[in-house]
């Protein structure tokens, strides 16, 4: 007699959807880090690569195994709670707007992906490790192409071709978005998870240092995300960090010898490849630069930003804000131009105050505060276990998570998918890792480990498969976690 266990045909077929879908997902990443706007509009109007993605997950997620532990995250239930409002303050508009107002609402809505991943990792805890490999993968097609599409993007401008079925153009870059992936990749680096070589913390500097010329906001996320970074380093890596320093110093020389004699302008010429580029956007930061393109975008803003707190937190629009559909820019009178090309206040969080009200705004910063609160906590016993590669992956997945945040309070970010569908996957990856550090502590090897080392710019076909899952993390009854 055979006594040999052979798992349902079910069961293998999910594990393969959840590995192909986890692979497609980290292209899909993968393609809005590094195109943009351009990427994210591949589909079939209004059906794009994003909400392709999101049906397709959701299937997934269904029959994984996973899910039962993934809705019993706190995180999860606040979002949840989130999203019903959401839906009650945006089904009044559908008929006024139309697909303006579920669109608008994917600022919530792609929360989805954090239960997809969350319920994916869960079920199959071996795809933590791979999720961590693969990332050094993105790292090194980052570092080689972003600052290559940002100059192509920023040079070429509006002479460049557009997309034969959209209004964008061939190459789209945005300084801020592109911080973030910067942060993630130096962080990356920086706390050991990667081979560590004197070329990639040169090529991270120099990366960064050309994009955050650009963008006030991308700089303030990388310095913060990298802060955050380092306060929850494991022991042992300050020389790393050195490193950095380092490599960041030797841009500096360069760039002072260099940026006079190319003469490199960018954003419509309205800003110089410069160091002195770079000293005026930290100084427009704190107090006037001079600049009136520095200048002029802070005031409008703020202008802007006063006046939504003034109609919720003091005004008519306190319990239920404007509702998911109107176009803020026009209602608020803060229009730039006639193409109604403007609909938020760049800034995500004042974007749900004012579209949501307080009670929104307020399930926005609950489900944040306890999904950093459950990952510190699991940094925190990570610590005391000495497990250095623990450490180190909480403290990457937090400084993504907080770059993200600073970048969405100075631009139109996560109301789209290119840092929507970032953010809540990672959000997603940080629920279950949380978890799995309790239930799985040598997933990722303890103190005394070797990390695992890169795989290659050209990896095999075994390698961009997600490896073989295991279902012993499957709870026969929920439990509650962060």
């Amino acid at each position: 007699m055979d006594l040999t266990y052979t798992p349902p045909a079910s069961a293998s077929y999910a594990a393969r959807a959840g590995d192909r879908y986890l692979a497609a997902l980290g292209g899909v990443l993968l393609g809005y880090a590094l195109f943009s706007r351009t990427f994210a509009y591949l589909g079939v109007p209004p059906l794009f690569i994003g909400e392709i993605m999101l049906g397709l997950g959701v299937l997934v997620a269904l029959s994984s195994g996973g899910l039962r532990p993934a809705l019993g995250s706190w995180t999860i239930r606040l979002w949840g709670a989130l999203l019903v409002w959401t839906a009650i303050r945006t089904a009044p508009y559908l008929g006024s707007y139309g697909l303006d107002a579920p669109r608008d609402a994917m600022l919530v809505v792609y929360g989805v992906y954090a239960v997809i991943v969350a319920a994916l990792v869960l079920a199959s805890p071996e795809r933590l490790a791979w999720a961590v490999r693969r990332y050094s993968t993105f790292v090194t097609v980052m570092l080689a192409g972003a600052w290559v599409v940002y100059l192509a993007a920023k040079l070429l401008g509006a002479g460049q071709p557009t997309l034969p079925w959209a209004p964008v153009f061939l190459f789209e870059a945005k300084g801020g978005d592109l911080m973030v992936h910067m942060t993630g990749i130096t962080a990356f680096l920086v706390l050991g998870l990667r081979q560590r070589t004197t070329v990639w913390f040169a090529l991270a500097a120099f990366s960064a240092g050309i994009i955050m010329v650009s963008n006030r906001g991308g700089m303030v996320a990388y310095v913060l995300g990298l802060g955050l970074a380092w306060l929850l380093r494991p022991r042992g890596t300050f020389g790393r960090s050195a490193k950095l320093v380092y490599a960041f110093f030797g841009l500096l020389v360069i760039g002072l010898i260099a940026g006079p004699v190319l003469e490199l302008q960018v954003q419509g010429g309205s800003r110089d490849l410069t160091v002195e580029q770079v000293v005026e956007n930290v100084t427009s930061i704190f107090t006037s630069s001079g600049s009136n393109s520095l200048d002029g975008t802070k005031r409008w803003r703020l202008l802007w930003w006063g006046k939504i707190v003034d109609y919720t937190l003091g005004g008519p629009y306190f319990w239920d804000g404007k509702g998911f559909g109107i176009n803020l820019a026009e209602s608020d009178g803060f229009t730039l131009g006639d193409d109604g090309g403007l609909r938020s206040p760049h800034n995500g969080h004042l974007t749900v105050l004012a579209r949501a009200g307080v009670p929104g705004a307020a399930l926005w910063v609950l489900l944040h505060a306890v999904w950093f609160l459950g990952l510190l906590a699991a940094w925190m016993r990570a610590r005391l276990a000495e497990q250095q590669r623990w450490t180190a992956v909480f403290a990457w997945i937090a400084a993504i998570w907080i770059a993200a945040l600073v970048n969405a309070s100075f631009d139109v970010y996560l109301e789209g998918p290119m840092g929507g569908v970032w953010l809540w996957s990672l959000m997603g990856l940080g629920i279950a890792a949380a978890r799995l550090q309790r239930t799985h502590p040598d997933l990722l090897g303890d103190a005394t480990s070797a990390p695992a080392p890169p795989p290659s710019f050209a990896p095999t076909p075994h390698d961009l498969r997600p490896p073989a899952p295991s279902r012993a993390s499957a709870d026969p009854a929920p439990t509650w976690s962060w």
